[in-house]
């Protein structure tokens, strides 16, 4: 009861899903790597939870993820322009995906592509002025939206980089 005598309301405690898994774990005894297993769980949890705040974000700027992230690879280059197939690389998706988002790019004029002056085979990509405009935008309103992280102190999110980064660095990237 609260001071004034009236009962106070709270509100109810959700279930953390990630220990639950753990329960359902240990009781079908799956014993292997359980660790393992919750990590990638709670790695991939997080990622959904960021993507789908980045997503209706980027909803009211009519771009995608791919697309925003594309752009800001090219707007960090040294001349704002790489080659296709380093795009694809750099962003860890399939050349496919990349030509497609540039297709996509390119008809709302936020890029462009050339050819590579000393490579026949090889495709330009460089980001417009109508391009960086946008990524101004986008980029203002993640970091509005605190780039999916809200409530995450500075400390956890710098604790979030350096234990990711150990791990991605464990994988080769």
């Amino acid at each position: 009861m609260s001071l004034s005598g009236s009962h106070e309301v709270t509100a109810p405690q959700r279930s953390d899903p990630l220990r639950r898994a753990r329960e359902y774990w240990r009781g079908e005894h799956l014993g292997i790597d359980e660790e393992g297993f919750i990590a990638m769980t709670s790695v991939l949890r997080l990622h959904r939870m960021i993507s789908i705040a980045i997503e209706q974000e980027f909803k009211k700027h009519d771009i995608k993820l791919n697309d925003y992230m594309l752009l800001v690879t090219l707007e960090l280059s040294e001349k704002g322009s790489r080659p296709l197939a380093r795009l694809a690389r750099a962003l860890l998706i399939h050349p496919t995906t990349a030509t497609l988002a540039t297709d996509r790019l390119e008809a709302r004029g936020l890029l462009a592509r050339s050819p590579h002056p000393s490579d026949r085979r090889t495709t330009l990509v460089s980001i417009t002025g109508a391009g960086r405009e946008l990524i101004q935008r986008a980029s203002g309103a993640l970091a509005a939206l605190e780039y999916g992280l809200a409530g995450a102190s500075l400390q956890d999110r710098s604790d979030l980089v350096e234990v990711i980064g150990r791990v991605r660095a464990a994988l080769g990237d």
